[in-house]
């Protein structure tokens, strides 16, 4: 992109992850808390699944953030969240290339001790080159890349043709925690002033930074029976252990008689979203990545 003109800052896309909620109604409620940051573009504010956000539950009969590949948002399957998704394909989109936003950010909670997760879904030259100043400005940001084919990808943030999710934890589900709201303000305050540096040509040619990032390898579920569904849990030498790498050999599960479980497979790998609450449903233990330094 040559210039960023059109901008949403979105949350609620679960309904039970307070951080952004919160943040989008109090900009909403104060305009002065962001307008002048990036004078260069049209910021929206979206709180994505309201019906949700007025339960406090992460969504009413599905998943919205699972509700948008092209295939979903061409359906006419009638539940809440996949209405709700062509609702807002429709106001932000239409997904793909004659999408009417440049660039959306989703502000998430996660139970995983993940800290300020940074997650990106392409390698776009301005959330690269500014997810790597905030890694470099902030402390216990990571950078965390999942690619996504935009057009079947089921995340919100791909309706725009650039986006950003952020991912805040350890933070319980349904709560708020003062620590993550302030800080996660100030992170998404200092992509704004990001964005209005990129239209005015001065992002552009700042020096590359050397970041860590941790790329999608695969997701794990849990040990399971037919019978008796899950049958082990993640092994205490990883709890809150995101971004820990993990090798040949390494305890991951234990059974509830005490049997241990070892891991297997390519080594060193490094866990995230280690025993997400949300991803149960998922069959979803963790996801493993890989760990490279990149210059951006």
């Amino acid at each position: 992109m040559n210039s960023i003109n059109t901008l949403v800052i979105a949350g609620g896309t679960h309904g039970n992850e307070g951080t952004g909620i919160s943040l989008v109604k109090k900009w909403m409620n104060s305009p002065s808390c962001y307008q002048d940051l990036c004078p260069s573009a049209q910021v929206d504010l979206v709180l994505s699944n309201p019906e949700a956000i007025a339960i406090n539950r992460r969504y009413v009969k599905h998943d919205l953030n699972r509700s948008f590949s092209k295939t979903s948002l061409e359906s006419n399957l009638s539940l809440y969240e996949f209405s709700r998704a062509r609702e807002l394909n429709k106001i932000y989109g239409p997904k793909g290339e004659n999408t009417k936003t440049d660039l959306l950010i989703d502000v998430h909670n996660t139970g995983s001790n993940m800290g300020y997760c940074i997650i990106l879904s392409a390698l776009d030259p301005f959330t690269t080159k500014a997810s790597a100043i905030i890694a470099h400005e902030f402390e216990e940001v990571y950078i965390y890349y999942q690619p996504e084919e935009r057009m079947e990808s089921p995340y919100f943030g791909t309706v725009a043709k650039a986006d950003i999710c952020l991912e805040i934890g350890a933070a319980q589900h349904g709560t708020m925690d003062p620590r993550f709201f302030y800080q996660t303000e100030k992170i998404l305050k200092r992509y704004l002033e990001l964005v209005e540096e990129w239209n005015q040509n001065a992002l552009q040619q700042k020096p590359s930074l050397e970041v860590e990032v941790y790329t999608q390898y695969k997701d794990i579920g849990y040990p399971k029976t037919v019978k008796d569904g899950i049958t082990a849990m993640i092994h205490p030498d990883l709890i809150g252990k995101d971004y820990t790498p993990l090798n040949e050999g390494d305890r991951v599960f234990v059974d509830f008689y005490g049997k241990e479980i070892f891991y297997h497979g390519k080594s060193p790998v490094y866990p995230i979203f280690i025993n997400e609450p949300a991803y149960y449903e998922k069959d979803i233990a963790m996801s493993l990545t890989t760990k490279s330094i990149e210059k951006w």
